[in-house]
């Protein structure tokens, strides 16, 4: 959601603490030009964050959504952390385990490896979510689990900065249907456990880090776990 002007963002601020306002009562600047003022209502109308009725002006739905957003003491939007869904597919054949790997073909992380992710919508339940981007992205279908839940703090592995705030939400599908197909955000590919070091040679964290992921989906037992980390990177 992009940021709106700084007049724009103080009229719903103004309209966010009051039912409705007339319109001297949202010109905060006594002292700024009337069509100035008139051009940012008029936008903030047109793209539905304020109605009028009468001589009132009144915030819309959308309107109460995103004055919501607005940090009160710094007056611009939040910055929140992204949700997506991770997904592990595992297929049985006889004895063995193959399980769906991802490459990443696109910034950030490009070349990175693991499970894939796809990023919940607005509204989006997250196991409509993961079925979704589970199909977009491999053409495949199934029934995720929900397994964990995670929070990454994304720090640049020099600077120390933060550069991704990220929830994912880890879900396991089981021998999904249909035919692989890849996509040029990615490359999959189904592999074998005993084959894991030979193909995952460059996972997003660490090796050590994917086998654990591994043996939480291998042991899952119907309780979800929440975990939260920080992760130092090089790839962002």
């Amino acid at each position: 959601m992009k940021q709106l002007h700084r007049i724009q963002r103080d009229i719903l601020q103004r309209l966010l603490f009051s039912p409705s306002l007339r319109y001297l009562q949202m010109k905060l600047n006594k002292e700024m030009e009337n069509n100035k003022f008139d051009f940012h209502l008029k936008k903030l109308i047109q793209m539905k964050f304020i109605r009028k009725n009468s001589d009132k002006y009144f915030l819309t739905s959308k309107g109460k959504d995103y004055a919501n957003r607005i940090d009160s003491d710094k007056k611009r939007l939040s910055l929140q952390a992204k949700i997506t869904s991770w997904i592990c597919a595992v297929k049985t054949n006889g004895d063995d385990k193959e399980y769906l790997i991802y490459t990443r073909l696109k910034n950030p992380f490009y070349g990175g490896q693991g499970f894939m992710t796809g990023k919940l919508q607005y509204g989006e339940k997250v196991i409509d979510g993961a079925k979704r981007e589970f199909k977009e992205e491999t053409n495949l279908r199934g029934e995720p689990q929900i397994v964990s839940i995670r929070h990454y703090l994304v720090k640049d592995k020099e600077s120390q900065k933060l550069v991704e705030d990220k929830f994912m939400i880890l879900c396991k599908v089981e021998n999904p249907k249909g035919v692989l197909k890849g996509c040029k955000e990615g490359k999959y590919e189904w592999i074998k456990k005993g084959e894991f070091k030979k193909h995952v040679t460059n996972h997003f964290e660490n090796f050590e880090s994917f086998i654990r992921d591994i043996s939480i989906i291998d042991n899952f037992n119907g309780q979800v776990i929440f975990e939260e980390f920080e992760h130092f990177t090089e790839m962002f």
